[in-house]
């Protein structure tokens, strides 16, 4: 048995070659081979709109109508009106083609066909008068073919603005009235044209002027993009860059009317209004001279007793001459009894919107002489479908693209063959894909598959619309070219074709329930699984299963076993249009005792995974609230242990797309959605889970209990990224917790409470005082500029410790006070804050509770260096005047004998200088004098040869440190005591004279003499 797997029966290159979107585009035997009936109904005019009526007709309805409706006036002009790419020109060629047959040979018809590709004017005119021959159309044909060769488009385009610009500026506007008056004379719109910075601006080459301009003078190529036929909104000078280079005048017009949108229409209705005259001025044709011309066409023909047959594929595409020709058509043959032109019959293809458009005069006489035209935009419905005329249509594009181009031709007007009718595999494809009315295999697609990418491609306006050009544009040829490696890679249907085809609001889309059970089953090809089953599964109407060539045919097994039950469902039909709860077509999810609220937003859910729909904002808003309060719920604050807070929603945990990102919903102006810690992609699991969360949020029944499991798991799962988003939003994370500790520790420093080489307790018990007790407390004098900083701190430093207290602590509620510090976690963060003991800014922000406290480290070395340097000065004071080795009760000894053997000669101190000294003995002598010995060892390791680092810390230990009052009393004791014995000397040489004096001063001499050798020896000493 032949292999059905990747599949192509045709070659991509063949098939892009031969199916083409444009009627005009195929050969003759192409066209004959793709030909499929249109859709064609009779449209009754009722003033300048069409009313559907009676029952669709074909092709030869219209051939007949068109061929034997009798005109009075002799002159037949047959509408066929269609939106763009409805099958209008393909119609004109349909009867172009069955002319022949039709006529059998007769002689007394002239037939012309205006191609929709030979639009320029000179191909026109050609076309018209090409068989008539007179003095006056030789020399219209003369002009026409020298001023085409003479020009270029450029030029053409220049010369169109400027005979605007004249027609404007002639008009003075008398009998128009309201606001399009001031746009005539040389102060209205021509000014505006008039200008060279303007003119430029509608110059470039997307504009509407340099496009009609080429397509004046040239025939339309394959690939020319297709642009509304006169001026739009967009080709006006609204948006000039430099509009200051402009003129005042069309300065001011450019602001007037960017300002005004009713008179942006007045000013393109006049610009199209007078287009036609400008072109025939810009060619020197004159107006009137076609209909002049066409007058003499139809005289010659009448002579030679002909009834002309013009054909027209796109009457919007000829520009220039579309009054003229219009009066042309509809004048009549016969006047006065007499026939003095020949009988003219035209068949138009025409837009809607355009029609609508033509002039009065052509209106009245298709209203006088036919009364309707033949509309192409004919819809199918609910009651039809059309899925056998889709088949039908396809099914011979889809035969032609597997025959070739080439073939064909070859073939030539016979019926083509059928490729499938030599295809071994054709038993099992057409009874698994089907084939078409004709015979025709409908293979990559079935019925089912068709009709939705049909409905899917279609205008959102017209769901059941059927446009042939759209269908072989969008559907066909993508599909047989561009889908072609997918298929036979075995990859097809793929994301490409999902988001190419998305289910359109008419069709039932795949349950969820069969969605989710895929995805639990079918890990590797799920997606292509669910879009087969919704294509060609027709959403899984018949069950699971589908037939097995299909599931062959694009590489897919079976399910696992256990999940190939065919879910039996039974069809599930439309809603009748329109439905606010519901859009028709999709599964049901509502019961009818569900409120109307709860109804639309299970709807809601519903489709926006079966169908793609954007998921609306108050539905996902109470999804996420259902989540986002579940995990603040569950929370206890203890992982890692903080203060309870009371309203998390206002702490960095809000119930938006930041906490619960849900995939296709409404997150306009949230940022942050990409990095929300939980998140739902687009999926029929999380649609029934999102579905039983809005059940149980309104008490309803139906609530699955692995979906409140699952609730409860998301819960548990989340609880660290709400404490982190609380962290970061109250500014205590590990991060912040480590700068606000380090802010702590070095205001501790200041106070003297702690410096580095204490005990990791002693620390954490400084780093969580308020200082409230500290001010003033401090005995060591210190320089004002480290008192100021000590201050500065002190005044920030609660509001900074009690943020460091919840960060790292526990209350008694989410209101009472922090009673207990979770030291497991604290310690390590105190760890890392007194790594070093400087603030240098941080990398990132610093937290706002912090900026406060830390505002005096910004000197921190010149503080420490600063009390260091004191202190070396102190200690200098001292050791001048005291040894190392000396114990001090011996230098008070010394000091108070030498004061008392001072006294006893009578070198008494002045009353406040001996009370200064006697207060100084008693407090040198309550003092631990081994502090200078560890003051000293403390210097002396800020600048020994260790690494700088440690040098570093030793100075930061050395100036923190609160030594108390015993390095200031000894230093003061020893300096004034020293001042006092070199005035008691001075004294004592003064009074030398008396042999008591003498005597006396020579004692005391000798005692500071001894003093201070005890003092050099102890300074000598090791």
């Amino acid at each position: 048995m032949p292999d059905f797997r990747g599949k192509a029966c045709w070659d991509p290159a063949t098939a892009a070659n031969t199916i083409s979107v444009e009627a005009i585009s195929p050969s003759a035997a192409v066209f004959r081979a793709t030909h499929a009936p249109l859709r064609i109904q009779r449209a009754r005019l009722d003033g300048r709109q069409l009313v559907l009526e009676g029952q669709p007709v074909d092709e030869r309805t219209v051939l007949h109508d068109f061929l034997n409706h009798e005109s009075n006036s002799g002159a037949l002009l047959m509408p066929i009106v269609g939106e763009s790419g409805s099958g209008k020109s393909h119609l004109v060629r349909w009867v172009r083609e069955h002319l022949e047959l039709v006529d059998d040979g007769r002689r007394d018809r002239e037939i012309i066909y205006l191609e929709k590709h030979r639009t320029s004017l000179k191909a026109v005119v050609q076309s018209l008068i090409a068989k008539a021959d007179s003095d006056e159309l030789k020399q219209l044909k003369a002009e026409i073919d020298k001023f085409t060769a003479d020009i270029d488009a450029s030029v053409l385009a220049r010369r169109l603005i400027h005979s605007l610009n004249e027609t404007f500026v002639a008009e003075t506007g008398r009998g128009v009235s309201g606001p399009a008056r001031q746009l005539f004379g040389p102060h209205g719109l021509g000014a505006l044209l008039d200008d060279p910075h303007v003119s430029e601006f509608m110059l470039q080459p997307e504009k509407f002027v340099p496009q009609l301009a080429t397509y004046l003078l040239r025939d339309r190529t394959k690939g020319d993009k297709d642009r509304p036929p006169k001026f739009t909104v967009d080709d006006l000078p609204l948006d000039i860059t430099d509009v200051s280079k402009a003129s005042a005048l069309a300065k001011k017009w450019v602001q007037v009317l960017s300002a005004k949108a009713e008179l942006q229409e007045i000013a393109i209705d006049l610009l199209n209004e007078h287009l036609e005259t400008a072109i025939n001025r810009s060619f020197n044709l004159g107006m009137g001279r076609l209909l002049e011309a066409m007058t003499l066409v139809r005289e010659e023909y009448h002579r030679q007793g002909k009834e002309i047959i013009l054909l027209i594929e796109d009457f919007a595409l000829i520009q220039g001459v579309q009054k003229d020709l219009l009066d042309a058509l509809v004048e009549a043959a016969h006047r006065e009894g007499a026939t003095r032109l020949a009988p003219i019959r035209t068949l138009m293809a025409v837009t809607t919107g355009y029609f609508r458009d033509l002039p009065e005069t052509a209106l009245t006489r298709v209203q006088a002489n036919l009364g309707y035209a033949y509309d192409l935009d004919v819809p199918f419905s609910e009651e039809d479908t059309g899925e056998e005329a889709i088949a039908s249509f396809v099914g011979r594009y889809l035969n032609a693209a597997r025959i070739g181009k080439d073939r064909l031709e070859q073939v030539g007007g016979a019926e083509p063959p059928n490729a499938c009718d030599a295809c071994p595999l054709q038993p099992r494809c057409h009874d698994a894909f089907g084939a078409s009315a004709d015979g025709f295999g409908l293979y990559p697609f079935n019925r089912s598959a068709l009709t939705r990418m049909v409905h899917s491609t279609a205008s959102k306006d017209e769901p059941w619309g059927f446009v042939p050009r759209t269908v072989l544009g969008s559907v066909v040829r993508p599909i047989l070219i561009e889908h072609a490696g997918s298929l036979q890679r075995g990859e097809f249907p793929d994301a490409a074709f999902s988001e190419s085809f998305p289910t359109a609001d008419i069709d039932t889309t795949l349950d969820t329930s069969v969605r989710s059970l895929i995805d639990t089953n079918d890990q590797v090809a799920g997606p292509r699984r669910k879009l087969i089953l919704e294509f060609w599964g027709d959403a899984a109407a018949q069950g699971l299963e589908i037939d097995p060539t299909v599931m062959e045919a694009f590489a897919l097994s079976p399910m696992a076993a256990g999940a190939q039950t065919p879910l039996k469902q039974p069809r599930r039909e439309a809603e009748p249009s329109p439905q606010p709860s519901a859009t028709p077509g999709t599964a049901k999810t509502e019961d009818k005792t569900y409120p109307p609220s709860v109804q639309r937003s299970l709807q809601n859910i519903e489709e926006w995974v079966t169908r793609g729909d954007d998921l609306k904002q108050d539905h996902a808003r109470a999804i996420r609230t259902v989540i986002a309060t579940a995990v603040a719920e569950r929370y206890r604050w203890n992982a890692p242990l903080m203060q309870a807070q009371s309203n998390v929603k206002e702490k960095g945990w809000p119930n938006n797309a930041t906490v619960v990102s849900i995939e296709g919903s409404a997150v306009a102006g949230i940022t942050g959605a990409d990095s929300a810690p939980i998140q739902f992609k687009r999926s029929a699991t999380n649609s029934r889970f999102f579905q039983s969360l809005i059940r149980a949020q309104y008490g309803l029944d139906q609530v699955r209990g692995e979906d409140i499991r699952r609730l409860a798991t998301l819960a548990e799962r989340h609880a660290g990224a709400l404490a982190s988003r609380v962290q970061r939003n109250l500014e205590v994370t590990d991060d912040d917790l480590v700068l606000g500790l380090r802010a702590s520790i070095l205001g501790a420093g200041l106070a003297g409470r702690c410096w580095p080489g204490m005990s990791v307790e002693e620390l954490l018990a400084a780093a969580v005082d308020d200082g409230d007790a500290w001010e003033g407390t401090g005995v060591m004098s210190r320089p004002d500029r480290w008192t100021a900083a000590l201050n500065q701190h002190l005044s920030a430093r609660s509001a900074l410790v009690k943020r460091i207290r919840a960060g790292i602590g526990i209350s008694q509620g989410s209101r009472g006070a922090v009673g207990v510090i979770d030291a497991a976690r604290a310690i390590p963060l105190l760890e890392e804050a007194t790594a070093t003991w400087a603030w240098e800014t941080p990398a990132g922000s610093i937290p706002e509770w912090v900026k406060p406290a830390v505002k005096p480290f910004a000197s921190w070395s010149a503080l420490i260096d600063g009390q260091v340097t004191m202190l070396k000065d102190w200690l200098g004071d001292i050791r001048m005047r005291q040894p190392r080795s000396t114990p001090g009760n011996h230098t008070l000894a010394s000091i108070r004998t030498a004061v008392d053997r001072a006294r006893e000669v009578s070198l008494s101190l002045s009353a406040q200088r001996a009370r200064e000294l006697d207060t100084l003995l008693e407090r040198a002598g309550a003092v631990e004098w081994s502090a200078i010995s560890a003051l000293e060892d403390d210097l002396g390791r800020c600048d020994d040869d260790r690494p700088e680092a440690a040098r570093l810390t030793a100075r930061i230990r050395t100036a923190a440190q609160d030594r108390g009052a015993s390095i200031e009393v000894i230093r003061n004791l020893l300096c004034v005591a020293d001042e006092w014995l070199d005035e008691a000397l001075k004294g004592a040489e003064l009074r030398a004279s008396s042999s008591a004096a003498k005597s006396a001063a020579e004692g005391v001499q000798e005692l500071i003499a001894e003093w201070r050798s005890l003092a050099v020896e102890g300074a000598d000493q090791p």
